[in-house]
C-alpha cells in the first residue's frame, strides 16, 4: 500500500427538490479522503450499510419525542459498551443545549458499521424523505471485535463522540438562529463562517475538554493552536473566510483553528449563550461585519487585537499541551 500522507473528512447536507406532494428529501453524505504519498487520491470504498448483512435498529430516548436510531451489524454491541455510546450522545445533547441557551429539537441517527478491515478512503450517502426527525445523520467505522467504548475503542467513534458530533450540533443551533446569515454554496458570501466554524469547534472543544481531556489537548494539537494566528495573511483571510474559495485541504483546516481560537478570546468576556441572545434580538440579518461589529461593542477590543489575543491564547494552549505530555512520560 501506498504511504499516506493526508486524510481529509468531509461532512454535507442538502436538500434536494420536493414535488407539490412530497417533503423534501434529505441528503446526508459522509466521505473521507486519502492522499497518497506520491499525491494520488486513495479510490474510496462505498458504504452501503442497506446492503449488509445483520444489520438492526435501535431506538434510545432522548427526550422531547427525540430519538438516538442506531443502526448496526455488530451482534454483540451491548457487550462491547453500546450504552456506553448511548450515554455520550445523550450527554452531549446536555452540554449543547446549556452552553448555548438553545434547544436542539431533532434526534439522531448513528450507523455503527463493522468491518474486517476499515478503508483508507470511503463515501457514505443516505437520503430520507422526512427530514423532520434527524438533526444528523452519522456513520463511524468499527474494527471487527473493537470495544465502543474506554481507552481501545475505535478513534473513528471516539472522534464522531466527542468532535464531530458536538460541532455539528453547533451547527444545528446557529440555523435556528433566523438573524444569523449562512454562506450557501453558488452564492454570495454573507462572511460569517468565521464566527459559525468558530463557535461550533468551540462547543466540541468544550465537550471533548469535559469528557475526555487527553482527546481534547490531541484535537487542539490537530488545530496548529500555536501557530495558526501567526501570520497577518491568515488573519486577513479569517474574516473572508467564504464557503465558495480555492482554498486547499490544509488552509481549510488552519482556518477552523483560526476561527476557533478567535471564538474562544471573544467568549472569555461575554459567554456563548449570552452571545447567541444578542444576535436572536437582532432586528435584521446578520453578516460578517456586523459580527464584527458586535464583538468590539461587546468587549471594547477591536477586531485585529481581539485576533492577537486569539493568537497568545493559541501559544498558552499549545504550551499546556506540552506540559501534559511531559507529565505523562
Amino acid at each position: 500500500m501506498k504511504q499516506l500522507f493526508f486524510v481529509f473528512s468531509l461532512i454535507f447536507c442538502a436538500v434536494a427538490t420536493a414535488t407539490a406532494n412530497t417533503p423534501p428529501a434529505i441528503i446526508f453524505s459522509q466521505e473521507v479522503i486519502a492522499i497518497a504519498e506520491d499525491g494520488s487520491l486513495i479510490p474510496p470504498v462505498k458504504i452501503e450499510p442497506e446492503t449488509m448483512a445483520g444489520i438492526r435498529t435501535l431506538d434510545f430516548d432522548l427526550g422531547r419525542e427525540r430519538l438516538l436510531r442506531i443502526q448496526t451489524n455488530i451482534s454483540n454491541a451491548e457487550q462491547r459498551g453500546l450504552n456506553d455510546v448511548v450515554s455520550s450522545v445523550e450527554r452531549c445533547y446536555r452540554y449543547i443545549e446549556t452552553t448555548t441557551g438553545q434547544q436542539l429539537d431533532r434526534g439522531l441517527m448513528l450507523y455503527l458499521i463493522e468491518l474486517d478491515e476499515i478503508p483508507y478512503a470511503y463515501n457514505f450517502r443516505v437520503t430520507y424523505n422526512d427530514s423532520s426527525q434527524w438533526s444528523e445523520v452519522r456513520l463511524a467505522l468499527i474494527n471487527r471485535d473493537a470495544p465502543l467504548s474506554g481507552l481501545h475503542a475505535p478513534s473513528s467513534l471516539s472522534d464522531l463522540l466527542y468532535d464531530t458530533l458536538p460541532h455539528e450540533l453547533g451547527h444545528d443551533v446557529l440555523d435556528n438562529i433566523p438573524q444569523l446569515l449562512h454562506d450557501i454554496d453558488g452564492e454570495s458570501s454573507h462572511y460569517t463562517r468565521w464566527f459559525i466554524e468558530g463557535c461550533c469547534e468551540l462547543l466540541a472543544k468544550g465537550f471533548s475538554q469535559r469528557e475526555d481531556p487527553a482527546l481534547y489537548r490531541h484535537f487542539l494539537s490537530l488545530r496548529n493552536v500555536d501557530t495558526v494566528l501567526a501570520e497577518a495573511q491568515m488573519r486577513i483571510d479569517l474574516l473572508s473566510w467564504a464557503q465558495n474559495n480555492d482554498n486547499g485541504m490544509v488552509l481549510e483546516s488552519d482556518l477552523y483553528g483560526a476561527a476557533m481560537l478567535t471564538m474562544m478570546a471573544w467568549t472569555e468576556s461575554i459567554s456563548l449563550g449570552e452571545l447567541l441572545k444578542k444576535l436572536e434580538t437582532c432586528s435584521g440579518p446578520v453578516c460578517g461585519t456586523d459580527l464584527i461589529a458586535i464583538m468590539q461593542k461587546t468587549t471594547g477590543i477591536a477586531p485585529e487585537e481581539m485576533i492577537e489575543r486569539a493568537h497568545s491564547y493559541g501559544r498558552q494552549l499549545s504550551e499546556k499541551i506540552v506540559l501534559a505530555s511531559l507529565e505523562r512520560e
